[in-house]
């Protein structure tokens, strides 16, 4: 079933068809003046009876017909006209016969020498008018062209039939589907990513975790370490005693206060002078601390505590030795 709706620009009636109408949502777009309005807001009644054929102008006076020369000098007997009649009874054949008896009394041009009388056309010319109302002409091309411009790429530019087709794009099963697996993809690599990173604080904390995070690392080349976290990592008490000319003895405490265990850190010796000045250094490694091997490190429990007591050597300049620091740190 076909609707009629009107441009509100140039008035010009068209015809449209309703699934036309829901693709595009109500909008049109004028195949005369190319103005996009909507449609549902100017629906009109069939009009097909009106638009059927133009309306006639009234015929105007017949134009008076050509005479020759003695056609035009011969007399017309016209009735005298009754006046017992009453105007009001004047018909249109009295009329035409006074405009007759007016034409005969008016002398006619005289033709030039040389040439033949005109003839009279057989027909008066009917009177054609000026120009055509535009309600007048049918509607039928206009729809054509209305037909074939629906759907409109000009549709586009209207913002809320742009936002209803993106929200029906990413409603579609498909686009959900490959969304979710694009998402937990991601989701696989960061969670792969902060394992990496976070590897030695993932096996102090969750130590059944880590025969899985070392064959990780076998895959990315990495190894699964003690915890570093200097800064839970405190000397608790030292001492630094002379026991001969050039030997000393350094005993301290290092505490742990973490809940988790961590790696055993170095410990840098400073001797300093009066100055406050370094006269000598030496850095303790873990594996001077106590550790299994040299490729391994000892661990502080969580909240424990390692001591340890070491021989010092110092070969010249032991008189200016007055004081000493210690800091502990990871190499």
């Amino acid at each position: 079933m076909s609707l009629i709706t009107r441009c509100p620009a140039c008035g010009t009636m068209f015809k449209v068809v309703p699934d036309q109408l829901r693709i595009s949502e109500g909008w049109v777009r004028c195949g005369h003046c190319a103005e996009v309005f909507d449609a549902s807001a100017h629906m009109q009644q069939d009009q097909a009876a009106a638009s059927a054929a133009p309306p006639t102008p009234a015929p105007a006076a017949a134009a008076a017909p050509v005479h020759d020369q003695a056609h035009a000098h011969a007399s017309v007997d016209v009735p005298a006209p009754d006046s017992q009649a009453p105007a009001s009874t004047f018909s249109d054949s009295q009329l035409d016969r006074n405009l007759y008896q007016l034409l005969a009394e008016e002398p006619m041009p005289q033709p030039l020498a040389g040439e033949g009388p005109v003839p009279a056309p057989s027909r008066p010319a009917p009177l054609q008018p000026a120009s055509r109302p535009a309600q007048s002409q049918p509607f039928e091309d206009s729809l054509t062209d209305l037909e074939a411009s629906l759907p409109d790429p000009a549709l586009d530019d209207v913002s809320f039939v742009r936002e209803a087709r993106r929200k029906a794009f990413w409603r579609k099963p498909a686009t959900r589907g490959v969304l979710t697996l694009v998402v937990l993809v991601l989701l696989a690599v960061l969670g792969l990513q902060v394992a990496y990173h976070e590897r030695d604080r993932i096996s102090a904390m969750e130590p059944r975790a880590r025969p899985l995070l070392q064959a990780l690392c076998s895959r990315f080349q990495c190894s699964v370490q003690p915890l570093r976290q200097i800064e839970s990592i405190v000397i608790d008490s030292s001492a630094f005693n002379k026991l001969r000319a050039d030997t000393y003895r350094l005993s301290f405490t290092v505490k742990n206060n973490a809940p988790l265990a961590l790696a055993m850190p170095a410990i840098e010796l400073s001797l300093t002078d009066s100055a406050d000045q370094p006269v000598l250094r030496r850095v303790l490694m873990p594996a001077d601390l106590g550790a299994a091997s040299p490729n391994a490190s000892p661990v502080l429990a969580a909240g424990g505590e390692w001591s340890g007591t070491f021989p010092i050597n110092v070969s010249g300049g032991s008189s200016r030795v007055v004081g000493y620091r210690l800091l502990a740190f990871y190499p």
